[in-house]
């Protein structure tokens, strides 16, 4: 491996997990179904793999894909602008959407859905808030777009390894150890929130988080995948085909439902989730995804964000319009799913690419 190149199915994978977010929020009350333990659990595991995957592409991207130690692929400064270049324009575009809907909901709505009442309330019509989102300090409030919580956690991540780099360390088993290590810290320091620690150091809450640990798990993928310790082509493909079923299964039977309190997404969600992109990479030059599907993964990220603003409006224009009299529940999560895709690949393609090409430019 002299340079790095595309991993197909890691792509892939990433569309599957941004489809699984997008499924587990499809707003469903209107159909008289109420909130399915399931579907929640579908949506978090998707985020577990996201995390999964970002874990490895960091060192991918830094060390140039075929080392983990030695002098690093790019300086912690361009490193840093590059991932903020990545994910905040969009993010930002898509927040002020967000509190546009929440302007709207307010002045043009005399009879809000309770989807639309419940993600679009007037305190989101809010300048400090959107800028508290918009640069991952919200610190102890959600982000205008529900979903960015993930995003900060993710942009933590990304200081943290930028502050690496800076540091010049040269193996990533020390950056693995010292990120475990802070993290660790962070929980003992913030325990029982100890609110002399959070007024000084806000964020040691976020990294606190066991979510955090997951990222860890991908950058050990990283060292997996240049050791060439992948699955043979039977096993990667029978857990690529059955990791989520098997996942699901577990939660809804309450077989794994209890274990690990608090560590129990990073430690069973992450054991599951570990595996199946294990089992992706494991697969790569032997079985290559269809072109649309590798494009959809490229688009993963905008359709990530964008499911989040218009979830609640499509429910909304199904009740308003009257069109559930005309469909039932699986058409409705085919429509709002194919809306999520389209809408998110346009993004994609018009916005979120040629902003982060033309930033690029300048670092």
């Amino acid at each position: 491996m002299n340079k790095r190149k595309t991993l197909y199915n890691i792509q892939a994978l990433r569309f599957i997990a941004a489809a699984m977010v997008v499924l587990a929020h499809a707003e469903l009350g209107q159909y008289g179904i109420g909130n399915i333990k399931i579907l929640a659990s579908l949506g978090g595991f998707g985020v577990i793999i996201f995390f999964i995957i970002s874990g490895f592409i960091i060192p991918y991207v830094a060390y140039g894909g075929y080392q983990s130690e030695g002098e690093f692929k790019i300086s912690a400064g361009i490193f840093f602008m590059r991932r903020a270049i990545r994910i905040i324009p969009v993010y930002a575009l898509i927040t002020a959407l967000c509190v546009l809907s929440a302007f709207i909901v307010k002045h043009y709505i005399s009879s809000p859905t309770p989807p639309i009442a419940y993600w679009w309330p007037e305190t989101k019509i809010s300048l400090r808030w959107y800028l508290e989102s918009i640069t991952f300090t919200h610190w102890h409030r959600d982000a205008i777009l529900s979903i960015g919580w993930t995003l900060q956690l993710e942009f933590l991540f990304y200081t943290s390894f930028a502050f690496f780099i800076a540091l010049k360390l040269s193996r990533l088993e020390y950056i693995e150890i010292l990120f475990l290590t802070i993290s660790i810290i962070s929980n003992i320091l913030t325990y029982q929130n100890n609110s002399l620690i959070l007024d000084i150091f806000p964020f040691m809450k976020t990294l606190a988080r066991p979510e955090m640990v997951v990222f860890a798990m991908g950058m050990f993928m990283y060292r997996l995948y240049l050791l060439g310790a992948m699955l043979k082509k039977t096993i990667a493909l029978t857990i690529l085909i059955f990791f989520i079923p098997a996942f699901l299964a577990c939660e809804y039977f309450n077989i794994t439902t209890n274990m690990g309190g608090e560590w129990h997404r990073p430690l069973i969600w992450g054991f599951f989730a570990f595996y199946g992109v294990w089992a992706a990479l494991s697969l790569e030059g032997k079985i290559k995804p269809a072109k649309f599907i590798v494009f959809l993964g490229d688009a993963s990220y905008s359709i990530y964000l964008t499911h989040g603003l218009i979830t609640a409006w499509v429910s909304y224009i199904f009740v308003a319009f009257r069109l559930i009299d005309h469909s039932n529940v699986f058409l409705y999560i085919g429509v709002y799913f194919i809306i999520s895709c389209a809408l998110g690949s346009t993004i994609h393609m018009y916005i979120e690419k040629p902003i982060a090409n033309f930033l690029k430019r300048f670092v």
